[in-house]
């Protein structure tokens, strides 16, 4: 008997949808059936474009995460077009690396600002005024979430908040019949980590610590998004899944 995910009839948010991860799940998530409102940066969108392929359709928001007001613009495009939201994916994220002393505070801020305050305030206005028939939150968090790595303290720290902030976004949601989880990616290979792949001794380092000895691609974060979002995962809550090709769990 064959199984397949239908998300017809849905429509999924997706925040940091161009990125290289970000651009998977919308794929994914659209090959499914869901209509998909794809949420980026002004350099990376056309504001507020739909598109249509077939029976699926995307449309295009701006979003400058490190302006408040940008929250309440998505608001307002969402309820100017009555759309119900479904799915959130709060995919967006930040990093800027540098050694702890000479770690600048500008830096924290907008790292703070982007990976942990606007998972918050998406999904703080998106279960208050866009999922009035429940639904599902998934944060993208790290390893870094339950390690610590050198030289990133407001990644690390932001991740390991996301985390927590899943947890607790689950028990207040769960009376609005809307489950929360994470997943936390391992090495993927985009554009954020293209400086290790890059460097063949850092590649080969990192594929050593994986129980699987490769890379993620970003579609084996994307295929765990689609089992997230979907009614396959309805006694999942609250949870925080490593889609990391086994890092955590090897030892010698």
């Amino acid at each position: 008997m064959s199984v397949s995910i239908d998300l017809k009839g849905k429509t999924a948010l997706v925040t940091g949808a161009n990125g290289g991860i970000g651009s998977s799940i919308v794929s994914i998530l659209m090959e499914a059936g869901a209509n998909c409102i794809c949420i980026d940066s002004p350099s990376s969108l056309n504001d507020f474009k739909p598109t249509k392929n077939g029976n699926e359709s995307k449309m295009y928001i701006e979003a400058d995460f490190t302006k408040k007001f940008s929250i309440d613009e998505i608001r307002k495009k969402l309820k100017n077009k009555n759309i119900q939201v479904d799915i959130v994916v709060n995919s967006a994220g930040y990093t800027e690396g540098n050694d702890f002393f000479n770690y600048s505070e500008l830096a924290w801020e907008k790292t703070i600002k982007i990976n942990l305050t606007t998972p918050f305030l998406i999904s703080q206005m998106l279960a208050k005024e866009f999922m009035s028939n429940g639904g599902c939150i998934i944060n993208i968090t790290s390893l870094a979430a339950e390690q610590g790595f050198p030289g990133n303290v407001a990644y690390v720290s932001s991740k390991g908040a996301l985390k927590q902030l899943t947890k607790a976004m689950a028990i207040d949601l769960s009376e609005f019949n809307i489950r929360v989880n994470s997943i936390g990616p391992g090495y993927v290979k985009t554009k954020m980590t293209e400086r290790s792949w890059n460097d063949s001794g850092l590649r080969n380092e990192r594929s050593r610590r994986m129980i699987s000895k490769r890379w993620a691609e970003p579609k084996d974060i994307a295929n765990a998004v689609l089992f997230l979002a979907s009614d396959m995962s309805e006694y999942i809550n609250g949870q925080s899944i490593y889609v990391d090709g086994g890092w955590l769990s090897k030892g010698l």
